[in-house]
């Protein structure tokens, strides 16, 4: 598995890699707040986040954005239809470089 930049992964490597479990986060927004008002919210408060409604979610791993989707219900559990993502070459490049392996 020759990479573009020269790096060279081997079969097993690879093999290795793609049967790592990792984690995938998807976040919503996020707010600007201080600690006094994150300290004062308490049950029903509203925090406001930074994205549209309907905007979706950025899908993460190791807090690197490889993707984004929308954000749907499937029986009864938030999930994520994938819109875009990283492609599959970059994707096993940053895993290998991360050391997921």
């Amino acid at each position: 598995y020759k990479k573009s930049i020269g790096m060279e992964i081997s079969e097993r490597d690879y093999d290795l890699l793609v049967d790592t479990q990792i984690i995938v986060d998807v976040m919503l927004g996020s707010a600007d707040i201080t600690i006094k008002e994150f300290l004062e919210l308490t049950e029903g408060d509203i925090l406001s986040l930074d994205k549209q409604a309907g905007s979706g979610g950025d899908i993460y791993v190791n807090k690197r954005i490889i993707g984004t989707g929308d954000i749907i219900v499937i029986d009864e559990k938030l999930a994520v239809r994938v819109q875009e993502a990283m492609g599959s070459d970059n994707v096993v490049r940053y895993f290998f470089e991360e050391n997921m392996i």
